[in-house]
């Protein structure tokens, strides 16, 4: 794939002094691209992590490539994420801050067909929903192109070749620690098992191909119409992954310890009316026959007891309410709708027996006495 990069373009290398980032390093320079910049970030992880940075520097300095290095001082006790987790998402926003400050075509990941497999065995173990099936070899994160010309070489080749050269790498310890389940997969897994997982891969992306193929027929807006949902749950889960994406929620799903998509079909297609989810900053709410996502600057209740406040007077004006005292201005249905009567009956048998939107409950206003609890405006149900 390495010869698919343009010689004409720059790009971004992610160089963190292992084998694989090393490798890649000298095959660019043997292939005759020179116009790359280098980026490590060193994490002070380790107490020998400034060997990594030492050995890239050298390096940088022997071929005359620009090194972009990012420094960190982290409490790492009090870190709230998983590590590896936390470290790839600062990695890759550091390479995508530099691709636009140097221009770049794409950024270059060294990753190799090991770690494409134990990716794939990751995410059938963790049953997670996925875009894509192991590691693409061209990708996207951001919306920044992701390029990885070495997907397709073994760890041991790439290992055997700077060995046999006598290229210095560095080799962090931390790959063994079996407190980390990539690091378990990786022990056990064997090289010549690989053509068995290859096959399962391209099996398994070709179906999610056939998913995308329906799904891009599909125009999504901030509602999902539930009557899109069968008994396909892989079908389910495909279609509400790419709606969450499409709505802004991306990062929040590709973070999720748990299966978040599992739980959102099984809520959808519950016999509930209501179900409301909050993850991050977004609400996912079921509303009858429709999945909607929102902010939650986008449902935000208020309350307002004092007349002298200028909304107070505002709303009663627009209602041609004359009386203050004892009013009672708010839109949080939840809190009052079993309390209050509209038209002689329970606002809340009202809003049960014509249906209304769960959501577009939040837009009415309701004004009330204290004492007598009778709506005195009138609301859209």
């Amino acid at each position: 794939m390495i010869n698919l990069l343009d010689k004409e373009r720059k790009y971004i290398i992610g160089l963190s002094g292992g084998a694989d980032s090393v490798f890649l390093f000298h095959k660019l320079i043997e292939e005759g691209y020179k116009n790359f910049v280098a980026c490590h970030v060193n994490y002070n992880f380790r107490p020998d992590s400034n060997k990594d940075l030492d050995l890239v520097r050298r390096l940088c300095e022997q071929y005359k490539i620009k090194l972009i290095v990012k420094n960190l001082k982290q409490d790492y006790s009090n870190l709230a994420q998983n590590f590896e987790s936390w470290a790839r998402e600062v990695r890759y926003d550091f390479f995508c801050e530099n691709l636009l400050i140097e221009k770049a075509e794409g950024i270059l990941i060294a990753h190799n067909l090991n770690d494409n497999i134990e990716t794939y065995i990751m995410q059938t173990k963790n049953n997670k929903t996925v875009k894509f099936y192991g590691i693409n070899a061209i990708g996207e994160y951001k919306g920044n192109k992701i390029l990885r010309p070495i997907i397709d070489l073994k760890k041991s080749f790439i290992v055997n070749s700077l060995n046999e050269r006598s290229i210095p790498y560095i080799i962090d310890i931390t790959n063994f620690d079996e407190k980390y389940e990539r690091n378990k997969i990786r022990k056990k897994l064997k090289e010549e098992d690989f053509h068995k997982y290859l096959s399962l891969i391209e099996e398994s992306n070709k179906k999610i191909d056939s998913y995308n193929l329906k799904i891009q027929k599909i125009d999504f807006s901030k509602d999902l119409n539930i009557d899109f949902l069968n008994e396909d749950n892989i079908w389910n889960e495909k279609l509400i992954f790419k709606f969450l994406e499409f709505n802004g929620m991306g990062n929040e799903i590709y973070k999720s310890k748990k299966s978040l998509i599992k739980e959102i079909v099984k809520q959808t297609r519950s016999n509930k009316s209501l179900v409301e989810i909050i993850k991050g900053n977004f609400l996912i709410m079921k509303d009858y026959k429709k999945l909607r996502v929102l902010k939650n600057s986008d449902f935000k209740t208020y309350e307002y007891l004092n007349n002298k406040e200028d909304m107070f007077q505002k709303i009663l004006n627009e209602n041609k309410i004359i009386e203050t005292e004892g009013l009672i201005i708010t839109n949080d249905w939840k809190k009052y709708q079993s309390l209050l009567e509209y038209d002689n009956k329970k606002l809340s048998k009202v809003y049960k027996d014509n249906k209304t939107s769960y959501f577009e409950r939040y837009k009415n206003i309701l004004i009330f006495n204290k004492t007598k609890k009778i709506v005195l405006n009138k609301i859209t149900i």
